[in-house]
């Protein structure tokens, strides 16, 4: 069950108003003085009592009598001498005046009773009791009739479950309020997590001063996560990039030093190798920035840089085609000019190695730059399309020089597009296997 924010606030709110809702019912009770008027039997109910009383037969008086009692009403006949003294006498009170006025001098006696001990708490003992009243019947003998609440009244004169319900209502409220301050903090806690960038500066965390001591701790394990993150983060790079640095040093003396070799054929694939390994190197570098966000941005046309490389190619003496006229309108997208050059030497080198010919088009399509890359080989199976995508994987299992390779292309150009907002797919075109990468235009918003 989700319990979100407009959740959250419409239970604070609802228990808000039925808060008050049952603090204006118990300010009503109070100001009615409930405990002195719930317990008073109305003067015409004992008025008609007594004269009903009296006008039946003696023998028919108790019968009367029994059906009268109930759990707030008590009714029995006895004579004078049950009557108390005068010192606990409330018949000439102002307040039972009314009593007076519809008995005259029937009226012998008002007085507040007693509480059956132990059954009652002694917090609503004064106000819960019970009134009595003594009335003279017209053959001498007495009336007594005890009226009773009908529900228990506190001390303060409000019904027991009032006040019960009131406590229990501002303890919702507040264990609500309570809820939703306790969960505010997780929600910009999981908003700085989507945030935290290895490569970028450390996000703020939201303060743990006021919290629970569990989000405090929290808060405060993902701080120690992000602080070890970036330590790692920078330790791998700085590793990788000393790493690439010194290897290329050394490849560059041994390619010196391959220049003294007397055997041409023999100076040419060792040269080759050292090639490749650079190109391994440059590989891992750019996928070991892309994966932590840390490849650079900036605003380049996309045509001219594809235009530019597939010169080069064509300098090399590679078998490269660019079949769309680029120089007729601007692409322009936020990327990283060495990591797109990889992308686009990774593809066109497959496309030359495995399918003897690269055919390349451009196009611009719902807010996307698409560049297809072609050959004349025998095209992608549904089967290898996906695991050509995975590192190491090759389709040409051989380990021939023309054609081996670590089976780092694709998988390198699929990690530096991915983190660049890009997608590339392999399908089968026309004249062999087609790859098509698409990256998004930048949109001037």
């Amino acid at each position: 069950m989700r319990f979100g924010l407009t959740a959250r606030l419409l239970a604070i709110g609802a228990s808000a108003l039925l808060a008050l809702w049952i603090t204006l019912i118990a300010f009503f009770y109070w100001t009615s003085d409930l405990s002195r008027t719930a317990n008073r039997l109305p003067p015409e109910q004992l008025k008609a009592i007594i004269d009903l009383v009296s006008n039946i037969a003696p023998d028919e008086q108790q019968l009367a009598l029994a059906a009268l009692q109930s759990s707030m009403l008590e009714v029995r006949i006895t004579d004078s001498s049950s009557v108390p003294a005068a010192g606990d006498d409330l018949a000439d009170s102002a307040d039972f005046a009314l009593y007076r006025q519809f008995l005259g001098e029937k009226l012998i006696h008002i007085q507040l009773g007693h509480n059956t001990e132990g059954l009652r708490p002694g917090l609503w003992t004064r106000t819960a009791r019970p009134l009595k009243f003594w009335v003279a019947l017209d053959n001498g003998n007495i009336l007594v009739a005890e009226a009773r609440t009908p529900f228990v009244v506190t001390f303060y004169g409000l019904p027991a479950g009032t006040g019960a319900g009131l406590l229990g209502t501002l303890f919702a409220c507040i264990a609500f309020y309570m809820l939703h301050r306790e969960i505010r903090p997780l929600t910009r806690l999981a908003s700085a997590v989507d945030r935290m960038d290895p490569s970028g500066d450390p996000i703020p965390l939201p303060p743990t001063r006021a919290t629970t001591p569990e989000i405090g701790a929290l808060v405060r394990a993902f701080d120690r996560l992000q602080n070890r993150l970036h330590a790692m983060t920078r330790s791998r790079m700085a590793l990788i990039g000393g790493i690439q640095h010194d290897v290329r040093s050394f490849a560059t003396r041994l390619r010196l030093r391959l220049e003294q070799l007397p055997d041409d054929a023999e100076r040419e694939r060792a040269t080759s190798d050292i090639e490749d390994m650079i190109d391994l190197l440059d590989n891992a570098l750019l996928t070991s920035q892309a994966g932590v966000g840390a490849l650079n941005e900036e605003m380049l046309d996309l045509a001219e840089l594809l235009r530019a490389e597939i010169a080069d190619f064509r300098s090399a003496g590679l078998p490269v085609i660019l079949e769309t006229d680029t120089t007729q309108a601007e692409t322009w997208i936020i990327g990283d000019r060495l990591a797109l050059r990889r992308i686009i030497g990774n593809l066109v080198d497959n496309a030359v190695k495995y399918g003897r010919r690269a055919h390349v088009t451009m196009a611009v399509e719902e807010g996307r730059a698409r560049i297809s890359i072609e050959d004349e080989g025998p095209g992608f199976s549904k089967e290898e399309r996906e695991l050509l995508l995975e590192p190491f994987v090759r389709a040409e299992p051989s380990r021939a020089r023309k054609t081996g390779g670590a089976g780092l292309g694709l998988a390198v150009a699929q990690t530096l597009l991915e983190a660049q907002g890009g997608t590339i797919t392999l399908a089968d075109g026309k004249r062999g296997g087609l790859v098509t990468v698409t990256l998004p235009l930048f949109e001037t918003t």
